[in-house]
């Protein structure tokens, strides 16, 4: 008797977890039809080669047009390749090294990698008949790439098969790392010359929160950022945002000039009349304590609005 179609023979890692979803199917019962070993959800082309190669063998008969049977003792000794021994198949230690995306990275840098690539590396590990780059796939997929993995909840990452607590850890942690990363760099850019300028450093790490967040940057005569707070977070009304602990931070920070940036979670970076009674106020505050009130930037979705571009902050002139 030989055996075609071993685990060993199939060097390509994704090619071998396709024939792995399909032996999972083909050897769930003596008999099977086409039509159910369509749900594994590979492509008809090598379904349809897979069972001729075992007609070929003589591993299965064909029953009626669309119905096939498994001889002994071939069934026996395939379920013992595909099923009932352990092995890494699906693990990356059957990549080529050059292929393995951590080795891939530091050899090439990220550039080189897919975006399920560099997921996979910090989830670092697959289950049993999925590889890791499969599961990266499935999550990028599912929630419509990296934006909506982050801005998942911990059970809805969950539902993803081989997705546990550690893995859902290291997604949140990444997350955390990537917004802090792009706020030291905001604290450390060049002089702020134009709301762009802050959004460069903003935008990523702000649009994607829930939860409306008030954030003040406090700037230098230079209008170099000396630091940036989350200081009201919630609905925002005139009684939610306090310009007074606003001019203390600023006093304490003696901030020449400040900045004001909050983000609509529901995507339109229209401004609300709230937000707009806000800004006056904010800017009239400023006035009287000498501070200038730069702009108040809204982040939506792929959209932003600019109180300053849009002409609407005014600075009162010493009487």
């Amino acid at each position: 008797m030989v055996i075609n179609l071993l685990p060993s023979k199939i060097k390509d890692i994704e090619r071998l977890q396709s024939y792995e979803r399909i032996f999972q199917w083909l050897l769930k019962s003596e008999g099977f039809s086409k039509q159910e070993i369509c749900k594994s959800g590979e492509s008809k082309y090598l379904i349809g080669k897979t069972i001729n190669s075992l007609l070929t063998e003589g591993a299965i008969e064909k029953k009626t047009k669309d119905s096939y049977q498994w001889t002994s003792p071939f069934i026996e000794s395939y379920r013992k390749e595909w099923l009932h021994v352990q092995r890494p198949s699906h693990q990356l230690k059957r990549l080529k090294k050059t292929d393995r995306p951590r080795e891939k990275l530091l050899a090439f840098g990220p550039g080189k990698l897919t975006t399920s690539e560099l997921l996979a590396i910090f989830l670092r590990t697959g289950i049993r008949g999925k590889s890791v780059i499969k599961i990266a796939s499935e999550l990028l997929t599912q929630f419509g790439g990296v934006k909506g993995i982050f801005e998942a909840d911990k059970e809805e990452l969950f539902k993803v098969e081989g997705i546990g607590e550690a893995k859902v850890a290291q997604i949140k942690a990444v997350h955390g790392l990537a917004e802090k990363y792009l706020e030291e760099k905001a604290k450390l850019a060049p002089i702020i010359k134009k709301s762009k300028d802050v959004l460069d450093y903003l935008y990523l790490s702000m649009r994607d929160l829930k939860q409306e967040t008030f954030k003040v940057i406090f700037l230098d005569s230079a209008n170099q950022v000396i630091d940036m707070k989350n200081l009201f977070k919630g609905t925002l009304t005139s009684s939610a945002v306090y310009p007074r602990e606003i001019m203390k931070k600023a006093i304490e920070y003696n901030a020449a000039g400040l900045i004001f940036v909050h983000n609509h979670p529901s995507g339109d970076s229209r401004p609300s009349q709230s937000d707009r009674e806000i800004t006056e106020t904010l800017v009239s505050a400023g006035n009287i304590m000498q501070i200038k009130v730069l702009d108040h930037i809204i982040i939506g979705d792929n959209r932003y609005f600019s109180f300053a571009d849009e002409g609407l902050i005014r600075l009162r002139k010493k009487e």
